[in-house]
């Protein structure tokens, strides 16, 4: 029986009997509850000098006499009638029912004893259930052994497997965050091999998507970010630590030595660069860029950070709460907390300073023999692009030929929402207040003639630095990409030419879609020699592939500053044209090359994340004569306990198997016992968390507590097999997913009966799988896959895919968000950039966290923004035509195999006849409406096409279904 301010879903741990009072089921949820805020370990807030959480101390003080309940005073105060000696205080809002004061009687008449808390007690295998052979229940492994016989008890039992259509969807999102395709779950369901699921198990458990996915759980424990947080919230390079975690989990690396690399890799006999890298976990705290900050102050602000996630993570504990005073509840004293907190005190980091590496991910990994014949291959077909780019520029491109009208500029904007000024000769000037990377939109007006080419024509001004035309120090720019959105599509250039680049800063590579080149005008000896000047006037044109037509259309110039910080265009004028691209010999071959390379680029690049570019990772070390620790009276930094002496280094004695604190001196042996049988909460801890992710719920109901206060286990026997078992096999987190999903619990279907409601209602006891809602994450790469958009590129920096407008205009400090237009605009939502003081929209819809605190379990809800964000965001609607046009392009006029192709690939199943009767009519009412009304349809897919707007409207109908969004 639990008392009333413990949740009652969780239930006991084992069956109780009507004589058998167990403490830590029975009488620990009330003490915990009901007494140790006033009469608990905390000496400040004791009152009366009574401690009820020791027994001895019970005993001293006569509230408990063993045998005895009528000479405890303890059964005195809480049956008491005068109000004003009742215990707890009837206006404490803690009083004890009848049943529950009858409780402490039985049990002071009992003896009275006391047990170690379950979360505490030394982790050993129990003994597998035996089950009846004549239960009719089938057991795949040791799991299902202890479910069933759970479910024996109360008289119910698992429910039938799932379909396999059901299986693979379930296990492609949970292992992957991904949907199968419609080929996929066809093979399987059709496969009559006996280890055909085993067979997909373990093909998605090798797959690279495999660590994305476990990866992002972790970095919600890591609370992982692109920037620092704070007011400012300036970004950060913290990339290759999602790369180490990624890469780590794909190769099984085992836990123990995870958790050893991450919070103490600098500290192993000749570290490498890869495990530097993984002590960026603990550089994951935020950063205050406000100018007079107190580095100390932020230095301690830091690691209260890294003692709190450190427990939260590993010891599942409210540790923080001992942060100020010994904690109300659990067996951890204040200076338990500052012993703690010594670990880290040695850290050289101290606010916005500290150590880094210089990284590239073939450092940190290590390259394989194909990868850098892959990397060496990617460098020199960058250089033959340069140069065939270039050739076909100079051949093809003669802007003295062609008429060029200026254009009209109507709206002008930048990401920052800063000024670009428009002069009275038509040409533009940006202030001093436009953003670092700031992009650029320009709309350009009174067209109605096909455009065939833009130029841009750069200009000195005087205002800017050595009078331009750009905005950097000495007049140069960096301008990373080009582009045309027409209705708001892009549209990319196929060439450019320029009267004069920069070396290495062709312009070229203002259009080739990638955001670490950019074209530039600075200037070398030979250069000058030859008469070139970068602070002069200067002009590149830049040539579609074929006419676009304007009239009637919107059309916006997107010009991009992605490389560089305040590296922006200063002053610069717009020109477009319809003239002819003439034609030249050369046409015959250097188009049909620049193709080949782009081509051959592509199928290289994902074999080197990152493009080999490297970067300052910010990493753990430590100082040569680290500070004293003392403990902090009211966890104020400017208030230690002095006259106490200094604190070594230690972990609660109540949680240390054998109390060998003393023997703990470095994060390196923390991190160590963290992961040895000397501490018994890790591998419970770690075990419940991976078990939430697959059945909505732990066997732990409160995950992130495994105190007094926390819930007790569902299932006891089960979490300590499988603690027990995840130890045994060396940590391996494969083994323990491979057990858990190949487990007949984790087969059932989620189908609710009556009878499984009534004695079953949330699926405490495992009598069906868990329907649940995924991820924003995972919300969005579905619609990626279902799309045939999603580039699968594994690592790398983040990426800025399409977001609304705005989400900046409340933050301190306005950002740059240069949207993709290339691949990167289809990489997974776990490559978003992510900045604290902004999170991207379609996260904060979907309850994602802020990460400025580590999150170990994500609030998972049901609103009607998420409805109205899958609808409506442009982004999704783009998505919903990709789909459209991918099976178009399959089935053309076959309305019903469109449709159910369709409803396949969101649903991995075929849909009922009723479904499709309603797919059928929807789809007709669309086509009828697009096919009479040609600009909506304009406006909707970007061409007049009714077919299109049709299918786009049932792809968009179907990805806002719950079922696309729900993990079944």
């Amino acid at each position: 029986m639990l008392s009333a301010g413990v949740p009652a879903v969780a239930g006991p741990p084992e069956e109780a009997t009507s004589a058998a009072i167990d403490f830590n089921r029975d009488i620990r949820p009330l003490l915990s509850d009901k007494c140790f805020a006033c009469h608990g370990q905390d000496e400040q807030a004791r009152a009366s000098g009574l401690r009820l959480d020791i027994r001895e101390e019970a005993i001293d003080s006569g509230a408990i006499v063993p045998e005895a309940p009528e000479e405890s005073s303890l059964v005195d105060r809480i049956g008491a009638d005068d109000e004003d000696l009742r215990m707890p205080p009837p206006d404490s809002g803690k009083e004890l029912t009848d049943e529950q004061a009858a409780l402490f009687r039985q049990w002071i008449a009992q003896g009275a004893a006391y047990e170690r808390h379950w979360a505490f007690r030394p982790i050993s295998q129990p003994e597998r259930p035996t089950l009846d052979a004549t239960s009719g229940q089938t057991s795949r492994n040791a799991i299902d052994d202890f479910v069933i016989d759970r479910l024996r008890q109360r008289g119910l039992s698992l429910s039938a497997p799932a379909s396999r259509e059901v299986l693979i969807r379930r296990l492609y999102q949970d292992l992957l965050g991904l949907l199968p395709e419609v080929d996929e779950v066809e093979a399987f369901v059709n496969d009559p091999s006996p280890d055909a699921y085993e067979q997909l198990v373990d093909r998605l458990l090798n797959s690279e998507h495999y660590g994305e996915r476990w990866g992002r759980h972790w970095l919600d424990q890591a609370r992982y970010a692109d920037s620092h947080g704070y007011t400012i919230d300036g970004s950060r390079e913290m990339w290759p630590y999602r790369d180490w975690v990624i890469n780590a989990l794909n190769q099984d690396m085992p836990f123990d030595q995870f958790t050893i690399e991450q919070l103490a890799g600098d500290l192993l006999p000749q570290a490498t660069k890869s495990q530097q890298v993984a002590t960026a976990f603990h550089r994951n705290t935020m950063i205050n860029q406000e100018g007079g900050v107190k580095a100390d102050q932020y230095r301690h602000e830091a690691i209260i950070d890294r003692v709190n996630t450190t427990a939260a993570v590993w010891l599942g504990l409210t540790f923080g709460c001992a942060q100020c005073h010994s904690h109300k509840y659990d067996p951890v004293s204040h200076q338990d907390y500052y012993r703690f907190y010594a670990f880290f005190n040695g850290g050289s980091d101290a606010n916005n300073t500290g150590p880094t590496v210089e990284v590239g991910r073939g450092e940190m990994f290590g390259w394989t023999p194909q990868q850098q014949e892959a990397l060496a291959e990617w460098k020199r077909l960058r250089k033959e692009l340069q140069i065939a780019e270039s050739k076909l520029a100079e051949s093809d491109v003669d802007p003295s030929a062609w008429t060029w009208d200026a254009a009209e500029i109507g709206d002008r904007t930048t990401v920052s929402n800063a000024e670009l000024q428009l002069l009275t000769d038509g040409s533009l000037l940006a202030g001093d207040d436009v953003a670092p990377n700031d992009t650029y939109r320009l709309e350009l007006k009174g067209l109605s003639e096909p455009i065939t080419a833009v130029r841009l024509r750069l200009l000195t001004d005087p205002s800017l630095p050595a009078s331009g035309p750009g905005r950097a120090g000495n007049g140069n720019f960096v301008l990373t990409d080009v582009a045309l959105e027409l209705d708001e599509q892009p549209v990319r250039f196929s060439q450019a030419w320029a009267d004069h680049s920069q070396n290495d800063y062709e312009i070229g590579d203002a259009i080739d879609e990638d955001s670490q080149t950019g074209w530039a005008i600075n200037v070398n000896d030979q250069q000058r020699r030859e008469g070139h000047v970068m602070n002069a006037a200067h002009q590149a044109v830049f040539v579609l592939p074929k006419p676009v037509a304007t009239a009637g259309r919107s059309i916006t110039l997107v010009l991009r500053h992605d490389r560089n910080a305040d590296y922006q265009l200063g002053r610069f004028a717009i020109d477009t044209s319809h003239s002819s691209v003439p034609e030249s010999e050369s046409r015959s071959h250097w188009p049909a090359e620049v193709a080949r390379l782009k081509q051959r680029l592509e199928a290289v690049r994902p074999m080197v994340p990152g493009e080999g570019r490297t970067v300052s990772q910010m990493v753990m070390a430590e100082q040569a004569s680290p500070p004293e620790t003392f403990r902090l009276d009211r966890g104020d930094f400017l208030t230690p306990a002095t006259e106490e002496g200094p604190l070594q280094p230690g972990v609660p004695e109540s949680i240390d198997g054998d109390g060998e604190r003393a023997e703990l001196q470095s994060r390196l042996d923390l991190a160590k016992w963290l992961v040895s049988r000397d501490n018994p909460l890790t591998a419970r801890v770690l075990v419940n968390r991976v078990w939430s992710k697959y059945f909505g719920r732990g066997l732990v109901q409160t995950e992130n507590d495994f105190g007094f206060q926390g819930t007790p286990p569902s299932h006891p026997k089960l979490l300590d097999w499988l603690a027990d078992d995840l130890m045994r096999n060396g940590w391996s987190l494969k083994a323990l997913h491979r057990r858990i999903v190949r487990s007949a619990t984790y087969r059932q279907s989620s189908q609710v009966t009556a009878e499984k409601l009534a004695k079953d209602p949330v699926n405490q006891w495992l009598s069906r799988q868990s329907r649940f809602r995924v991820e924003g994450e995972i919300v969005r790469d579905q619609a990626l896959v279902v799309s045939e958009k999603l580039t699968p590129r594994i690592g790398g920096p983040s990426v800025y895919p399409p977001q609304p407008d705005g989400v900046f205009d409340f933050t301190q400090q306005k950002k740059s968000w240069p949207t993709e237009t290339g691949p990167d605009r289809y990489r997974r939502t776990l490559y978003t950039m992510f900045y604290r003081s902004a999170p991207y929209p379609l996260l904060t819809t979907f309850d994602a966290p802020d990460f400025s605190t580590t999150c170990t379990a994500r609030v998972r809800s049901n609103t009607p923004l998420q409805a109205l964000a899958v609808a409506n965001d442009p982004m999704f609607v783009e998505l919903a035509r990709g789909m459209a046009q991918s099976v178009l392009r399959t089935h053309g006029d076959d309305t019903d195999a469109t449709l159910t192709t369709m409803f396949r690939k969101c649903f991995s199943r075929s849909p009922e006849p009723a479904e499709m009767e309603v797919l059928q009519n929807y789809h007709a009412r669309q086509l009828e409406y697009f096919a009479a009304a040609p600009q909506q349809c304009r406006e909707f897919v970007g061409e007049e096409s009714a077919p299109l707007a049709a299918a786009t409207s049932v792809a968009r109908l179907l990805m806002n279904k719950d079922e696309f969004v729900t993990r079944n």
